[in-house]
């Protein structure tokens, strides 16, 4: 047994908790035909393109059960983020949902465009495959992108460094400085791994870096793979769950022939995040910088669903010469423990719902009828100012509203049993009370599934 321990450790020069697996020999060969955009740089919108833009539909939140968020990208030939199609409405001529059978032309969407302009906090988990089978050439390669990656982040983001193979290493915790994480990177292949492959924990570790952290609007797992997971103690499904409830987005990136596309794609479309398979090691630097700018650059479509379950959204762009059309599934099924916000309106200081709110109480009575086991917690928040400067005050304000929600949706048939009211006033902000738009955004209301 000692000799099989020691031949299995002779991949890598120090460290083995386990057999390690046999390194791959060579990068695998793309399928005819591949040839991927990867987004490096951002430029404006022409306003008749020469060249047929590229349309994605790069992932999508599904993780409030009263809103679903849709993340778009156009790109150029040359790589290029093209900005500026959210300026004529006109443009997005069609958003198309199919579910329960039927498919409904969603007319009344949101459209916004976000840019690193906007220098939204974001903070970005490393998940990096160290397991015997990347070898020491292809673990160096990845640590090499790892440092562009850090090299080339924006100074309100910060990173988290984490290699795993059947064991995690937390090389570097949530930092923005520059230069203390390239000196926690190192560059040293696969010493002290080279182990089997344990991915969901590789993922769990990262949404822990990210999830707890004080003052990232965005946050984010970008997780790399050449294998199976065959030695995660998490399963998947409690790491998808993990992700949602933490609002924690995971991008996934599959490289070679010996992986399990569904393993990845079945997380980042649950988790509200992108995936991408590549097949040459060369596509590291790029597949890291394009998931980051996509993180950092998009179009966000947001509508209120009718239905809960398996979903086909449909996008079509209506350009002066070409009609581009981008898709994407994704499963909108609320899970125990998951916070939605309800769009809810109360004047100033009142606790009467406005007629406006009719549609997110509805929703919130379509998912109950759709679960008819369901109970939620409804909970009532504000900022923390009011016409007497009382938290005593708000703390009332709060749970009056979350009782008229209550009432709301009980007189559309729900049971009083099924539905609780808890006004939490000013003391859980989600955003700076200190800014008009931090106090709108702490004057929520939000619903919890606690069983179903």
């Amino acid at each position: 047994m000692k000799k099989l321990i020691l031949l299995g450790c002779l991949s890598f020069l120090a460290g083995c908790a386990s057999f390690g697996e046999p390194a791959a020999t060579q990068d695998s060969t793309p399928p005819p035909g591949y040839s991927p955009v990867y987004i490096h740089t951002s430029a404006p919108m022409p306003a008749s393109p020469k060249v047929k833009p590229a349309f994605y539909l790069s992932r999508v939140e599904a993780n409030s059960a009263s809103r679903i968020k849709l993340f778009a990208h156009l790109a150029d030939s040359n790589g290029a983020y093209l900005s500026g199609a959210a300026k004529n409405r006109g443009l997005w001529c069609k958003v198309l949902d199919f579910s329960g059978g039927s498919s409904k032309d969603i007319k009344d969407f949101k459209l916004r465009e976000v840019t690193d302009g906007d220098r939204t906090p974001t903070a970005i988990a490393l998940v990096m495959d160290h397991s015997g089978s990347m070898g020491d050439s292809r673990a160096l390669t990845v640590q090499e992108a790892a440092a562009k990656f850090i090299e080339k982040k924006k100074p309100e983001d910060a990173i988290a460094l984490i290699k795993y193979d059947d064991k995690i290493g937390v090389e570097s915790p949530l930092i923005q400085d520059q230069a203390i994480l390239r000196s926690r990177l190192q560059k040293n292949g696969l010493r002290g791994y080279g182990g089997l492959t344990a991915i969901g924990d590789g993922i769990a570790r990262g949404i822990e870096q990210v999830a707890n952290a004080v003052g990232y609007e965005r946050k984010a797992v970008l997780v790399f793979t050449d294998g199976l997971d065959n030695s995660s103690s998490i399963m998947r499904d409690s790491v998808i769950n993990l992700a949602r409830r933490t609002n924690t987005i995971i991008c996934c990136v599959d490289f070679g022939m010996n992986t399990d596309a569904d393993y990845l794609q079945t997380i980042a479309n649950n988790a509200g995040g992108s995936y991408h398979k590549a097949y040459g090691s060369q596509e590291f630097d790029d597949i890291f910088e394009d998931v980051y700018h996509r993180l950092k650059n998009f179009y966000l479509i947001e509508y209120a669903p009718r239905d809960y379950g398996n979903h086909v959204v449909t996008l079509k762009l209506c350009l002066p010469k070409d009609t581009l059309i981008a898709e994407r599934s994704f499963n909108n099924t609320p899970t125990i423990g998951s916070i939605s916000l309800v769009d809810v309106q109360f004047d100033l200081n009142k606790a009467e719902i406005t007629t406006a709110s009719k549609a997110a109480v509805e929703n919130i009575v379509y998912l109950m009828k759709a679960y008819p086991t369901m109970t939620i917690e409804l909970r009532g928040h504000t900022d923390n100012l009011n016409s007497t400067g009382d938290p005593d005050y708000n703390q009332k304000l709060s749970q009056k509203r979350a009782d008229a929600v209550r009432g709301a949706v009980m007189q559309m048939g729900i049971t009083p049993a099924r539905i609780a009211a808890t006004g939490y006033g000013d003391r859980m902000p989600v955003a700076d009370n200190g800014t008009e738009d931090g106090r709108a955004r702490n004057r929520r209301t939000e619903f919890i599934i606690t069983s179903r």
